[in-house]
């Protein structure tokens, strides 16, 4: 998965699956949003809910459809 594919998702519900298995769902954010939001900053990082990770932690990402 590239940041690239990832930025296509950012704003999106997506169901998450990391390279340990884990899945998380809910609507994928950028940095850049949570960082306005929270008055947090870590660049090139993306999150669901309050949970933030880099696209190198990630296996898949697949946009759920409603």
């Amino acid at each position: 998965m590239t940041k690239a594919e990832l930025m296509n998702l950012v704003g999106k519900k997506v169901t998450v699956t990391f390279k340990d298995g884990d899945k998380i769902c809910g609507i994928l954010g950028y940095a850049d949003e949570f960082s306005a939001k929270h008055n947090y900053i870590k660049l090139n990082d993306f999150y669901i809910g309050n949970m933030t990770f880099r696209v190198s932690h990630i296996k898949k990402a697949e946009s759920e459809i409603a």
